[in-house]
């Protein structure tokens, strides 16, 4: 199992209304265990070129700007996938050893390192589909041939507990890996998309995975909501210089958030790093985790107002003529 890390940072008051709102679909939980015809459904990963967000007086970004954190962010899917593969590598060995225990971890490691890429989803095409393997859409839900992916095998594994199941899936699995990430340096992730898509991340992980929705077999929110955290740090530190200058509270508070849902993940892994089941996580855990994860999300949906990469609109006036500044 690789060891996951952890920053220790002062901790967040979560309004109590907030709490409250959430309470009731954080206890909830997976369920334990899930049905073979339960939907997976991943963050939301469209086209966002439709979006309308409120743009301030700060000084406009230019797609241009936002060449360099994209490319950076983009050697860190790179590096995910590459870790991807190798944790794949290790889910095939321990399914030809017929080692349940040994190919579930595998398989909670390579589900780690594919939530953390996140935010470049909209740039994978249908490679991400059959990456992810969702039975959204799909006649026959989990039962159709085309179910295919992490998730497949994850029905496999943990709700069907059997490799052989799970073996047909892996070497596909493997190929489709491979595959993406040598497609990496050719990737084309949109500048609205990228500044978007640290919001929408961590409000996937509430409506899908911190639901239930997500993860109905393995109950690996927290697995899942770590890397979705590890994977929104990377690309808030590459918008950094874009933010800071132009909102430095802004900058503080999401630090803050992040630091402090990061703190209370440490807190709830067992002395090796490794996260417990959130369907078998006490209620009060469960609500601290989503609230945390709720105001880190409020936080984070600031960033593309500040750092709006699209030109600025002309305000009209009621009869259409353009309004002089």
């Amino acid at each position: 199992m690789r060891p996951r890390r952890f920053s220790a940072a002062p901790h967040l008051a979560i309004p109590g209304a907030l709490l409250a709102v959430l309470a009731s679909a954080a206890v909830v939980g997976c369920g334990g265990g899930g049905k073979e015809g339960s939907t997976r459904a991943e963050a939301p990963a469209s086209r966002l070129a439709d979006r309308v967000l409120v743009s301030g007086t700060n000084p406009t970004v230019k797609p241009a700007d936002l060449a360099r954190p994209i490319a950076i962010y983009k050697r860190h899917v790179a590096a995910e996938l590459g870790t991807m593969e190798v944790d794949v590598r290790q889910l095939q060995v321990a399914v030809d050893a017929g080692d349940l225990e040994a190919a579930r971890q595998a398989w909670l490691d390579a589900d780690a390192s594919y939530e953390s890429i996140g935010a470049a989803y909209g740039a994978f095409g249908e490679l991400d589909a059959r990456i992810n393997g969702e039975t959204a859409g799909l006649p026959g839900g989990a039962g159709s041939p085309d179910f295919t992916g992490l998730h497949r095998i994850e029905l496999a594994l943990f709700g069907r507990g059997s490799v052989a199941d799970a073996k047909p899936y892996v070497a596909r699995l493997a190929a489709d890996v491979r595959t993406l990430r040598r497609k990496v340096p050719g990737l084309a992730i949109e500048p609205l998309e990228y500044v978007l898509r640290g919001h929408e991340v961590f409000e996937g992980a509430l409506d899908l995975q911190l639901s239930g929705r997500a993860c109905p077999w393995s109950s690996d929110a927290l697995v899942a909501l770590d890397s979705n955290l590890r994977g929104t740090r990377v690309v808030i530190g590459t918008l950094r210089p874009l933010i800071a200058p132009r909102e430095p509270l802004l900058m503080g508070r999401i630090d803050r958030s992040l630091d402090a849902l990061a703190k209370t993940l440490r807190g709830i892994a067992g002395p090796d790093g490794t996260m417990p089941r959130w369907d078998r996580l006490p209620a009060a855990e469960k609500t601290l985790v989503s609230g945390q994860t709720a105001a880190a999300a409020e936080e984070l949906a600031y960033v593309p107002e500040v750092v709006d990469p699209r030109p600025l609109v002309p305000e009209r006036s009621a009869i259409g003529e353009v309004q002089a500044e």
